[in-house]
Formats: structure tokens, sequence, C-alpha cells
């Protein structure tokens, strides 16, 4: 029994560690997504451990459950601080068959938001978002890999970009100009499923495009990995931005029972920002209020 759960401990330290090596190696990324039940069971292992008087290795089980532990807390915080700001930026993937795409509307029209960042824009959605053309004069779309496309909508004129607008790569970005004459990049983001799908690959293409914006910006999107994935982390770095802090269940396809939080809202570096989330009102994904500012 002492040398199964010695194996069950080395085992479980080898995943947990995979789990941090997503920037190498995409498995990992799909790893990433159960770390938090990883170290529920290394708690476990670690009591085990004890039980049989082998404190060493339950020392260097506990050990690596904090330092990941704590790796993991300070991605999933973001670094923008928890304050909102006079501007707003609403976070929707619709679901391409939904059955009220109204409601989304309605919603998106009581949020007052002055960005709105949309995924999974299909033909059977797009009609109901005809009537948000009067709040949201300026619009930017492209198709994508997928069910549907993706969109920007903004109360303030956008110069709109075809940078990496092109099907498959799960971003499109526009410059607005506020109303004090500044200008602020908008991007919508839509990843693929992390490994055995193409998330990476789509990450390089994305990567390379954000590099090249010159200025701040604030991007929205279902990126279907956690916020401490190494897919997020590599976008943030990319913008120049940071992750609004907070683990909010946003998919609800698997049910409560795996609550995922995969829509996530970053803003420039420096700048601040809080969360609210909106219900799903006929969609599989919640919707993300982001209130931020300088």
């Amino acid at each position: 029994m002492r040398i199964f759960t010695l194996l069950v401990a080395v085992a479980g330290l080898v995943v947990l560690g995979a789990t941090h090596l997503g920037r190498i190696w995409p498995l990992a990324d799909s790893l990433a997504v159960g770390r938090l039940v990883l170290y529920a069971v290394g708690l476990l292992v670690m009591i085990a451990l004890l039980m049989q008087r082998q404190r060493k290795m339950a020392g260097v089980v506990l050990l690596a459950v904090a330092v990941s532990a704590i790796v993991t807390y300070r991605d999933n915080s973001g670094g923008a601080v928890a304050m909102p700001g006079p501007l707003t930026l609403y976070q929707k993937n619709m679901l391409w068959n939904g059955e009220t795409p109204d409601m989304i509307v309605k919603d998106i029209r009581a949020s007052g938001a002055d960005f709105v960042t949309l995924q999974e824009v299909s033909s059977l959605n797009r009609d109901a978002l005809a009537a948000l053309n009067g709040k949201y004069p300026y619009q930017a779309s492209c198709a994508s890999q997928g069910n549907g496309g993706i969109m920007i909508l903004s109360r303030f004129p956008l110069m709109t970009s075809d940078l990496d607008c092109s099907a498959g790569s799960g971003l499109i970005v526009s410059q607005a100009t506020l109303a004090d004459g500044s200008q602020l990049w908008v991007a919508s983001v839509h990843l693929n499923w992390p490994y055995p799908f193409s998330q990476d690959v789509q990450i390089n293409k994305i990567e390379h495009g954000l590099r090249q914006l010159d200025g701040p910006v604030v991007l929205g999107g279902d990126f279907n990995m956690v916020a401490w994935g190494a897919s997020v982390q590599r976008v943030a770095e990319a913008a120049e931005s940071t992750r609004v802090g907070g683990y909010w269940q946003t998919f609800r396809g698997f049910g409560d029972r795996i609550p995922l939080a995969i829509d996530h809202v970053m803003v420039p570096e420096g700048w601040h920002g809080v969360a609210q989330i909106r219900d799903p009102l006929g969609s599989d994904h919640n919707g993300l209020l982001v209130h931020f500012g300088r």
C-alpha cells in the first residue's frame, strides 16, 4: 500500500507539473483545465502519505500544490485593479443556433455598454442584432472557424482593420476614437478548443496580429480556456493587456458540475476594471459586463 500511494503521488506530481507547460506542449494546456481537481487529489494523497509515515514525500506534495496554487491564483486574479471605470464592454458568445437571440439583444441594450464583443454570430441570430444598429452605429465583423463569426459593436467611431480578420483566425480588431479624441483598439476573440483541437496553431497567428498593434487594447472573447491556461496568458502578453480578474462559470454546456470559466475580458496594462456576470439568455455561455478605465 505504501508503494502504491508513493506511485500515485509521483504520477500526480508529474501531471501537475505538466499543466504549467502549455507554452511548449499543447496537451499541457488541456491538462491545465483540471488543475483544481489535481489540487484536491494531491491533498488526499498527502493525508494518505502522512498516515503511512511518509512525511518527506507528503511535504513534497504539499509544496508542489502550494506553489502551483499561488501561480494559478495570480493568473486567475488578473492584473487589473478591481475598480470600475467610465467605459463598458459587454462580452457574449451568442450560441449560433440559440433560440432566443432577442433576449440577448435586450440585455445588451439594457447594459448601456460602449462596446460589445460577440462570438458565434450566425445567419440564425444576426437578424436580431439589427435592432442594435441605432445604438451601435459602428460595427465590424468577420468569418471565423466553427459556428458563426465574430463581431464588434461600438458607440464610438471605428477605423476598421483587416488585421487577422480571415476565416479561422478567431480575431477581429478595430480602433475606436473615444469622446475625448483618444484611441483604443477593441478586439473580439474566439479560440478553438485546446488539444487535440487547433487552439495552439490559432494562437500563434493571433499573437502575431496583436503584437502589430500600436496603442492600448481592450478585448473580450470566448477563449475556450481557463484563465491560467497558457493560451490566455499569451494573448494578454501579445496585446499588452491584463485580464479583469475573477472566476465565473461562463460556459454552461457541461452543467453546473463542471464550472468552466472560459470567457474573459482584458483591459490595457495599468488600467482598472470590474466584471459582472450576465444570464445565459438562451446561449450556452453567460455574458460578462466589464466597467473599465485608465
